[in-house]
């Protein structure tokens, strides 16, 4: 957490996982980001298992926003959320087409009076034929070539086991909001970001990409041998050659020091041309002793390589807990969950506050923005907006 952004005021009316983590990030970086959310909730909050209304999918976007609930089919409720738009430094939104317009908080209905105004609208497919489309994270994996990118060596198409897309998005848009800042801060004024998922899964791969274009009529050959993920007596590791030099390790490290005075290895090409009788030999040896006992005798060797780790080691290793990668949350359900930090925000010992409830916030934000204790109380007690305490009684 860093206080960078701080004075900045976000109205995060997304829901999903793009927008409001583009939302977290700005959060983290110090904004004040107001997260508003109908009576139903962002429907984040029920996909997977759930926690004290918080699914995963839910939580790691939210942390550190104040949450609000309004009913934006009541006039009053557009009349509260068009209130809190007017006064953001920047809204973030990813509704469908049409929708915030009749929520009265379109960038055209509120640039007229904060010309100054950054307005992030983050869209499934963007303009165009499918403009209407449904668009979810692997659905547009599928659409842009990622699940053929990452197909398994059958060839079936896979899903990437996580929100690449989503993720990217966040990212990709805060990254323009600190431009569109900067903008700003030049004195040219506000400006609307308009970032597709479809658009952010093409610069995501703009390597593999570019690669397959070069490689169309043939298959992209291997960059080196050996190369790739092995298995080891009780794991996996990664091992890549990448020089004449570290060929030569490899083989002082698999006690293959014959390999090293074989001219038909003493080339790139060469071993590419031997590609299976290498690749073979290697996978027999790695087979006989642990990760921990190959990872350090190519480190020695000055030979690329690393384990195969899940989030639990990974986690736990000494030097990621040197790093302070992740904050710890705390209190209620929440307590002692790892909350891995942004980029260059790496603090030991950092903690971190729960996500909010579904509207904690409403009365104080209200408050905050003129309204009376009175006003607040008309308002709760039409169910134009909704208290957390609220909430619960209901249930």
């Amino acid at each position: 957490m860093t206080d960078d952004y701080a004075g900045l005021r976000v109205l995060d009316v997304s829901q999903g996982f793009a927008g409001p983590y583009c939302g977290a990030i700005l959060a983290r970086g110090g904004a004040s980001v107001v997260k508003v959310e109908p009576p139903s909730g962002d429907w984040a909050r029920t996909i997977g298992g759930s926690v004290d209304g918080h699914t995963a999918f839910s939580l790691v976007p939210n942390i550190g926003k104040r949450a609000i609930c309004i009913d934006g089919t009541r006039p009053d409720g557009r009349k509260v959320l068009a209130g809190l738009a007017a006064s953001a430094d920047i809204v973030i939104q990813n509704f469908r087409p049409g929708v915030v317009e009749r929520l009265q908080i379109a960038d055209a209905q509120l640039r007229p009076a904060n010309p100054d105004l950054i307005y992030v609208s983050i869209l499934g497919f963007g303009p165009g034929p499918y403009e209407n489309r449904p668009a979810t994270d692997t659905i547009i994996q599928g659409f842009t070539g990622m699940m053929v990118m990452n197909r398994d060596s059958a060839g079936t198409p896979r899903r990437i086991g996580m929100l690449a897309v989503d993720t990217a998005a966040g990212i990709y848009a805060a990254q323009q909001v600190g431009a569109a800042l900067y903008r700003r801060l030049s004195g040219r004024g506000g400006r609307h970001i308009r970032i597709s998922l479809v658009e952010v899964a093409a610069a995501f791969q703009a390597m593999p990409i570019i690669d397959d274009a070069m490689h169309r009529d043939r298959p992209s050959p291997p960059l080196s041998v050996p190369i790739g993920t092995f298995a080891t007596s009780d794991g996996h590791i990664n091992l890549s050659c990448v020089s004449n030099a570290m060929f030569r390790g490899i083989c002082r490290a698999l006690g293959k020091s014959d390999w090293i005075e074989d001219p038909r290895f003493a080339t790139e090409a060469g071993r590419l041309a031997q590609a299976g009788e290498i690749t073979g030999e290697v996978i027999d040896i790695l087979r006989t002793r642990p990760s921990a006992h190959w990872v350090r005798a190519f480190e020695e060797q000055d030979v690329l390589c690393g384990p195969v780790q899940d989030y639990q080691a990974f986690l736990a290793d000494p030097h990621v807990q040197g790093l302070g990668l992740a904050a710890t949350l705390q209190g209620g359900a929440f307590e002692g969950l790892p909350l891995t930090l942004l980029p260059g925000t790496a603090a030991p010992n950092a903690h971190a506050p729960t996500p909010p409830r579904l509207g904690e916030h409403t009365r104080e934000i209200l408050i905050e923005h003129g309204y009376s204790q009175t006003a607040v109380d008309r308002l709760v007690e039409d169910s134009t907006v909704i208290e957390a305490d609220q909430r619960e009684v209901r249930k």
